[in-house]
């Protein structure tokens, strides 16, 4: 039954039975309420979190780029014109690039061959000449009904895509009855274009070749040559200008030819990028302590930040000054701290930089600065190599015992006589390697011999690209993995064997190499191939070494210097890496309360929506019970009235008649 509006308002108690339900749900909502405005508070911190991780993400950026070298690697070039008139190279370098001085000459620049047709009357007529003639050997086939212009194209058609000519064509009008095709190698030197008639005498008609295949000297506009240059009074030949092997980490373009010039190139470490670095380690740094700063403050108006009292902030505030300060072991004396590289702390726990003092030092203590922001490894056993060093392990020294060497998959034939001897049935050797699960066959027959089965079996090994080297050892035939590791081995399986008088091997046979085994400063570590690293949860932690000997025991002891940068990242790692770091668990930490406000809040709300319906109801009641009262009343009253008067008539007359 639909409940009557005017029992609803209050008209009929008078009461506004509307705005005290809304009263009393308000009232008993007020809990959500207070988790709503926590939810917000919740969404504030995280907020606030993503632009933590921002900028501690930049300082960790930063960071990384001193801490691995990349900033102060970088090389710049200088030119400076010791005789003739004008520089005859520029060059670029990269990191490879040692600081040095060379002395350059070029006597003669690489240059591209171009050759030109005979005469051609017109581009467009038929010129009557068919055949098939190569360039570089790409086939181009000329029909009687082809032109200058559509040779040109089909020239031009096949120095495209993936594997290109190498020639181009163009055509050169002298005149309107002077047109001529002109070949140009894409590529500097005197090897030049490979012209040859197939079928026919196209080329020969045009004049680029004779008869015997050779070019004409008439056809030559341009002949290709070689650069001829010296470095240092030591001559050089390259088919091109721009040379890249010369001189490692520098690529030389050659610009001018002058048997009198000599152009000296300077190649410098470059503090200005190495400067800029720092620049952008500074700010990043200072970007964070001012978000600290701020996040630490209340306002003057009262507003507290969201992240105000967050251990993470507070965290950040004290341990990024500890390791800046700190003292680098390993690094020298007089420039173990930042402090002496140009980086000083200011009262308001910003750092400035002295790019002067940082200046002075990067040309003449460039291997000092690395050690001071970088990491530096060192292992005393030449057959030990400290490949990394895992990002929680501090300075200090580890001691390497090596149990067991990795070794690798070896298996040999066993007393074969050196001359095969299939039987009456053909043997087919195949040959697979575990690691990259590739195989090969090999028939072996009668007569073939122990070199004919190493030859025949390395081809097929190589073409196919298996990691397994065949030798012999007299007669015998050994099969060895080029990898030392327990994931590296082979099958060997032969079908057809068994009825011959020599055969090498049986019908299957295998073998697997085996890993590393030792421990890293006398905690365990887990071995893959020839390298070793420390087991998680001890203290040799992401310590990874390889090990290239084959003696066991002590193997002398491994070094780690963290440098001032490799410090810093360390700490800002543990915040910012994704999934592990404590910025994300931080996040998750509040989605997930946040998530139960949202239910705890929807559950009110749920409860609350059958308290209304319920008080809508229980007024809804109240009012049509007044309702009804007030029916009956009235119906009373109706029925009362009229009696009443008739009774007082009835009196008045009895008295009057008596």
């Amino acid at each position: 039954m639909t409940t009557p509006l005017t029992s609803i308002s209050g008209l009929i108690s008078g009461i506004d039975t509307s705005s005290l339900i809304d009263a009393i749900i308000a009232q008993e909502r007020q809990p959500a309420a207070t988790m709503e405005t926590q939810e917000t508070a919740l969404k504030n911190q995280q907020t606030a979190l993503s632009s933590y991780r921002t900028l501690l993400g930049a300082l960790d950026d930063a960071a990384g780029a001193l801490q691995d070298g990349t900033s102060f690697d970088a090389t710049t070039t200088n030119l400076t014109v010791l005789a003739g008139s004008r520089a005859v190279v520029s060059a670029t370098t990269t990191a490879e690039a040692s600081p040095a001085t060379y002395q350059i000459q070029v006597s003669k620049l690489a240059a591209a061959e171009k050759l030109s047709s005979t005469t051609r009357s017109s581009t467009t007529a038929a010129l009557g000449v068919s055949g098939t003639f190569t360039v570089n050997g790409k086939s181009v086939t000329v029909a009687t009904t082809d032109s200058l212009s559509s040779i040109r194209d089909a020239i031009n058609a096949l120095d495209s895509g993936t594997t290109p000519s190498g020639v181009t064509a163009s055509i050169l009008s002298v005149s309107p009855t002077d047109n001529r095709l002109v070949l140009t190698s894409d590529n500097t030197g005197a090897a030049g274009a490979t012209l040859a008639d197939s079928s026919g005498t196209v080329l020969q008609s045009f004049g680029f070749i004779n008869s015997a295949g050779t070019k004409l000297a008439s056809a030559f506009l341009v002949t290709g040559a070689d650069a001829s240059f010296s470095i240092d009074n030591i001559a050089f030949t390259r088919s091109s200008n721009t040379v890249s092997d010369a001189i490692e980490g520098v690529t030389l373009n050659l610009t001018a030819a002058d048997s009198t010039a000599t152009t000296q190139l300077t190649v410098t470490r470059d503090e200005s990028a190495a400067a800029t670095a720092m620049q952008s380690f500074v700010t990043a740094y200072n970007n964070v302590v001012g978000f600290v700063q701020q996040q630490g403050t209340i306002g003057s108006d009262g507003t507290v930040p969201a992240l105000y009292g967050d251990s993470l902030v507070r965290g950040i505030r004290g341990q990024l000054p500890d390791e800046l300060l700190q003292t680098v072991a390993g690094a020298a004396s007089d420039l173990a701290t930042a402090g002496k590289a140009g980086l000083s702390l200011n009262a308001d726990g910003t750092i400035s930089f002295n790019s002067t003092t940082f200046a002075s030092l990067f040309q003449a203590r460039y291997s000092d600065l690395q050690a001071l922001f970088g990491e530096t490894r060192t292992a005393d056993n030449p057959a030990v190599s400290f490949v990394s060093s895992g990002s929680a392990t501090s300075s200090g020294s580890w001691d390497v015992n090596i149990t067991a060497p990795a070794t690798a998959a070896t298996l040999s034939t066993s007393g074969f006589s050196g001359t095969y001897d299939a039987g009456a049935t053909p043997d087919t050797m195949t040959l697979t390697d575990k690691q990259s699960g590739k195989s090969v066959q090999l028939a072996l027959t009668t007569g073939m011999t122990t070199s004919d089965i190493v030859t025949a079996l390395q081809s097929a090994i190589t073409g196919a690209g298996l990691g397994i080297d065949v030798s012999s050892s007299g007669n015998d035939i050994v099969l060895t993995s080029q990898n030392a590791a327990s994931y590296a081995g082979f099958t060997v399986a032969v079908d057809g064997v068994g009825d011959g008088a020599s055969e090498a091997w049986g019908p299957t046979a295998s073998a697997v190499g085996t890993d590393v085994q030792g421990t890293i400063g006398g905690f365990a570590a887990t071995g893959s191939g020839s390298t070793l690293v420390g087991n998680t949860d001890t203290a040799a932690a992401g310590l990874t070494i390889r090990y290239a000997g084959a003696t066991t025991g002590d193997l002398g002891s491994i070094t780690l210097d963290v440098g001032t940068a490799t410090a810093v990242k360390r700490l800002l790692d543990t915040y910012v890496n994704q999934g592990s770091g404590l910025l994300d668990q931080h996040v998750a930490a509040l989605s997930a309360q946040n998530d139960r406000l949202v239910q705890q809040v929807a559950d009110i709300d749920t409860r609350l929506a059958g308290r209304r319906a319920a008080l809508v109801a229980q007024y809804s009641a109240m009012e049509t019970a007044i309702a009804n009262l007030k029916g009956q009343a009235q119906s009373l009253l109706a029925f009362t009235s009229p009696s009443t008067s008739s009774t007082s008539s009835s009196g008045n007359s009895s008295a009057l008649g008596g």
